[in-house]
């Protein structure tokens, strides 16, 4: 069967041009300029609007009413029907701090859906942010639960087949270790919750990790501004050219300016933006989720006690909002930041991520304010607002 997107303005890597986008089932056969397509099977009319590739989402703990850490697979599936509502086609559910058991559970839970015909975002793995993190940045994880790596521990995680990524600080005994052996395995290594100053941040690169999570949040950074002053881990991964930078985009937990910097610093080929979403879609108020007392309120998930803000509540389009209207990133660029960057970085980006013949029909068609009208996962329709 094939479907047609036409008038729309059609973002690539590189560019926006006004026409449109051929599905043939489960991919995309053909992209076109102007009006040059056959009249052939279904037309979709974009109106004029973006169409862009599907959001990939590469930390998202979950959504309101839908923990993705508690090993029940109706929450988790709840989790991804939300978030495609906004765009996101593709994720990582990540899991955070707990008892091994709670952990070995939520991905063994992750992995059974992954075999499983799918709900809304598809899942294309599992990323660990826990539990070898520093308690001195611990921000909402539970510090009951950070310590050093034991491969007779992580290895029982990473024996499922379907880790995609590992968040950890690299200074907590063992992590270097486990990064030198989770490395070479195609994992995605991360630096999180760290303290680590510019001496062993080197080490961690060199150790094997190529990334760092949620950059400007539960991890040092410049300090003692007026006093000799010292760059902490963020200051440290922006000066190294090979290390990319995941930013939680929602104008809350890094503001726009920050964000923008950060831009002209790394560019959109180095940069991605992500949700780590605890609560999306929930109205402001108390909660009691993930194991802790939560507070919703002004766009953002926080710590009752307000001591630190615990995930978010947002969803990808917010963070595309965020980066072009309020950052000031070319659309090209905040798309490509929520796109190709991420898939690259999970090694997904031959499949996923841009507009092209032979890719996944994973499709977003949204307005100048950055609102879904659209979204195809696989070649399904999975929301229809046009």
């Amino acid at each position: 069967m094939r479907t047609t997107f036409i008038n729309g303005r059609v973002i690539t890597p590189e560019t926006v041009f006004r026409g449109g986008v051929v599905v043939e089932g489960k991919q995309i056969v053909r992209v076109f300029k102007g009006d040059d397509y056959e009249k052939v099977g279904t037309l979709i009319d974009c109106k004029g609007n973006f169409i862009s590739p599907g959001f990939v989402d590469l930390h998202v703990h979950g959504a309101y009413n839908a923990e993705f850490t508690n090993g029940n697979i109706d929450d988790l599936f709840r989790g991804t029907r939300l978030h495609a509502k906004h765009g996101t086609t593709a994720l990582l559910p990540t899991t955070a701090s707990a008892s091994h058991d709670e952990v070995l559970a939520a991905v063994k839970c992750i992995k059974k859906a992954m075999d499983m015909p799918n709900e809304g975002a598809r899942i294309l793995g599992a990323h660990l942010e826990g539990n070898y993190m520093n308690p001195k940045c611990a921000g909402a994880q539970n510090p009951d639960y950070l310590y050093g790596a034991d491969p007779a521990e992580y290895m029982e995680f990473i024996d499922t087949g379907i880790v995609r990524r590992v968040s950890a600080a690299p200074e907590v005994e063992g992590v270097l270790d486990m990064a030198r052996r989770l490395a070479p395995q195609g994992i995605l290594m991360s630096m999180a919750h760290s303290d680590a100053d510019y001496w062993m941040t080197v080490k961690a690169i060199e150790a094997g990790f190529t990334h760092i999570t949620h950059i400007y949040n539960a991890q040092s950074m410049l300090s003692n501004c007026y006093f000799y002053p010292q760059v902490g881990i963020c200051e440290s991964v922006l000066l190294h050219d090979e290390v990319t930078v995941e930013a939680i985009c929602d104008g809350r937990h890094v503001p726009p300016q920050l964000l923008r910097l950060m831009y002209k610093i790394k560019g959109a080929e180095k940069m991605h933006a992500t949700t780590d979403a605890i609560l999306s879609g929930a109205p402001d108020g108390s909660y009691r989720a993930f194991g802790a007392d939560l507070l919703v309120e002004d766009e953002v998930c926080m710590l009752a006690s307000r001591e630190a803000f615990a995930g978010s509540v947002a969803t990808t389009d917010r963070l595309v909002r965020t980066l072009y209207k309020d950052a000031q990133v070319p659309i090209v660029d905040a798309v490509k930041m929520i796109t190709l960057t991420p898939a690259r970085e999970i090694n997904e980006h031959h499949h996923i991520g841009r507009l092209a013949e032979g890719y996944d029909a994973d499709i977003n068609v949204f307005d100048d304010d950055i609102n879904i009208l659209f979204t195809m996962i696989l070649g399904e329709v999975f929301n229809n607002n046009l």
